[in-house]
């Protein structure tokens, strides 16, 4: 199956959602998806400097149950980079130079499809490895079950097991719901939710967007840095609320940011009154 590419827009706003959920999500990620029984662990410096700079994801030196102090770090990966295998193993050289301990090395991939990263190296004078975790091979309620909206988003990537993709994605939506406290807690993570679900296939996509669109409508600051850190324009339930019904200009703006997050015109025509005719129009 042919894989959609990642534009690097697309890419940064995957990263940024990563960076803005880092604090809540890494030590679940750290005990539950890694395994790795931490008892301590201390930020370390993460510019690396030799003959490039490089600033990883996660670095962090920690000591486990058996007492055993490494350098921990993680990279969030949102698609299939070929030559992966060694941008890891120059971080690992560059780390181990710099602090004189073991590392280990972990890739969080969130993409589409399937890993096909290669995680070794393996010349006769010189060998090398890393580990990859997909979040799609984990099961989606592992990160409901948080009390964090940060870290339930994050389910929207996972595996939904036995669920089908409506009632997963009804799920996850209703969890985030009661968990965030108030309406612009909400819109924004909501709108990570709708970002995030573009990394899994279209029928959630679109199930999202329609149960979210349904809810709330999202601007984000990403085309209006004025706003921070998200503001909701109006609620929508069938028809849009917040805005005067009839006022077909403020219909067709709400139409015309709607058609630019890519959802499909008969959603767009059912949430603004504007027949398909008139939004494909904008």
């Amino acid at each position: 199956m042919e894989v959609e590419a990642i534009d690097q827009k697309q890419g940064n706003r995957y990263d940024r959602i990563v960076k803005e959920n880092m604090e809540s999500v890494l030590p679940v990620i750290i005990k539950d998806v890694l395994e790795l029984d931490i008892t301590s662990s201390e930020e370390i410096p993460d510019d690396l400097q030799h003959t490039k700079e490089r600033k990883p994801d996660v670095l962090k030196k920690v000591t486990d149950r058996n007492n055993r102090t490494f350098v921990l770090h993680l990279e969030w990966q949102s698609q299939n980079e070929k030559d992966m295998v060694y941008r890891m193993a120059e971080y690992a050289l560059m780390i181990q130079r710099k602090y004189r301990m073991p590392v280990e090395q972990y890739v969080i991939f969130i993409g589409r499809g399937g890993v096909t990263m290669s995680r070794t190296i393996n010349y006769k004078n010189f060998k090398y490895r890393y580990h990859i975790i997909a979040l799609k091979d984990v099961d989606y309620k592992f990160f409901l079950k948080s009390d964090s909206p940060a870290i339930k988003v994050f389910s929207i990537l996972a595996n939904f097991g036995k669920d089908d993709e409506e009632v997963a994605v009804k799920n996850i939506v209703e969890e985030v719901e009661m968990s965030v406290g108030g309406p612009l807690e909400r819109g924004l993570y909501f709108n990570q939710l709708r970002v995030l679900a573009k990394l899994h296939n279209l029928n959630v996509k679109l199930n999202l967007n329609k149960m979210i669109f349904t809810d709330a409508f999202i601007i984000d600051n990403d085309e209006h840095p004025e706003i921070d850190p998200y503001f909701r324009i109006g609620e929508v339930r069938g028809e849009v609320r917040g805005i005067a019904i009839g006022k077909v200009e403020q219909q067709k703006q709400i139409a015309s940011k709607m058609k630019t997050l890519g959802l499909e015109l008969a959603l767009i025509s059912k949430v603004t009154d504007l027949s398909v005719e008139e939004v494909e129009t904008l």
